[in-house]
């Protein structure tokens, strides 16, 4: 989408909240738009910021143009997360002179600060977290090698940039007529979150709900020692899909009356929003237990590589493995926690599942 191919504005989509407003960036990429949200007034604040790149700044300024603001006079953004698409304009605004308070989810804040575009792309941990699961050193060289040509020739989409509040679950972000509630929802990274307006129902979501898709979760290493109760001693990791699947049915029962997420319009069915996520990963899991399960028939385990290839037979395994392979890491993980799978660490180092004897087939 680039600036001038639909909307910049869509002006208070939640009528109880007529001072806020969606504003719809171009990406580069075939997703399509993000939507931002902009509060007017005083603190005129951002919900996200979209991408750093030139067609993206000139739709923010025409929307922000368009409710009577200006980027440089922008006193607050909160940030969704730390992707991108989210980030990416914070420090053009400060650039402009805009005098900002960033607020990011403290788990998410070192990533903002920290940002680089290998950083992101953490390429080196996650061949590691792929190797520990049995994808083989040949392939991990290969994507690695093409992963660093890309962030070497595509020009960054966001810089580092200074956070001023670090964000908790059940923080409060105040305007002079209403707040927004802080919901922490991990998953599609460790410091996503939303936003809950409890009056009018609406709720800000980011990429943990969306109008047209469901996010990927991520799995990383984290710092520190391994647990000295795991047997295995395997090091600390940020494990995104159960934590996904946790933060989803926590919504279940919600009062949201509105979804305004950060892409695919506006969800008017929050409730079927939050089911309808909930079931694509349920499904995703028990395809990859089924795999695992025929795996280990025969031959008594399975690695997350071999069910990756059992479960994802076309997919080609240097452009299309990596959120598949997250997706099937995240799978065991869920199924590790459910006690239906078990892991075990061969003489090689890797690990590999096998059902749990006392666990019955789904």
């Amino acid at each position: 989408m680039s600036a001038r191919s639909g909307p910049v504005l869509r002006r208070s989509p939640v009528l109880a909240l007529p001072r806020l407003h969606q504003l719809v960036l171009p990406t580069p990429w075939e997703v399509g738009p993000v939507q931002i949200y902009a509060v007017e007034g005083d603190p005129l604040t951002l919900i996200d910021t979209g991408v750093m790149t030139p067609p993206s700044w000139a739709a923010l300024g025409a929307g922000l143009e368009a409710i009577g603001a200006s980027p440089g006079e922008v006193k607050r953004v909160v940030l969704t997360h730390y992707h991108t698409d989210h980030m990416g304009q914070v420090q053009s605004l400060r650039d402009a002179g805009a005098d900002l308070e960033l607020a990011v989810h403290e788990d998410d804040a070192d990533a903002v600060e920290g940002y680089t575009p290998a950083r992101d792309e953490r390429i080196d941990t996650t061949n590691a977290l792929f190797r520990e699961h049995g994808v083989p050193d040949a392939l991990l060289a290969r994507q690695g090698e093409r992963l660093r040509r890309m962030v070497a020739d595509e020009p960054p989409l966001a810089c580092a940039t200074r956070v001023d509040r670090r964000l908790r679950d059940g923080d409060r972000v105040s305007f002079k007529d209403f707040e927004l509630e802080v919901i922490h929802g991990a998953g599609h990274t460790a410091g996503h979150l939303l936003l809950h307006e409890e009056a009018s129902g609406a709720l800000l979501t980011g990429d943990h709900l969306m109008g047209h898709s469901v996010p990927f979760t991520e799995s990383y290493y984290l710092e520190g020692a391994p647990d000295p109760a795991d047997p295995l001693a395997r090091r600390p990791r940020f494990r995104g899909l159960p934590a996904y699947l946790r933060s989803l049915r926590r919504l279940r029962g919600g009062s949201f009356r509105t979804i305004l997420p950060a892409h695919g319009g506006i969800v008017a069915r929050p409730a079927r929003a939050i089911d309808e996520a909930l079931l694509f990963y349920e499904v995703r899991v028990q395809r990859v237990e089924r795999a695992a399960r025929k795996l280990a028939a025969a031959r008594g385990a399975a690695t997350a590589w071999e069910i990756w290839q059992a479960v994802f037979p076309k997919a080609d395994p240097l452009t299309q493995m990596r959120t598949r392979m997250l997706m099937v890491i995240g799978a065991l993980d869920v199924l590790e926690e459910a006690g239906v799978f078990e892991m075990r660490r061969r003489e090689d180092e890797v690990l590999e599942a096998r059902p749990q004897s006392s666990a019955s087939s789904r």
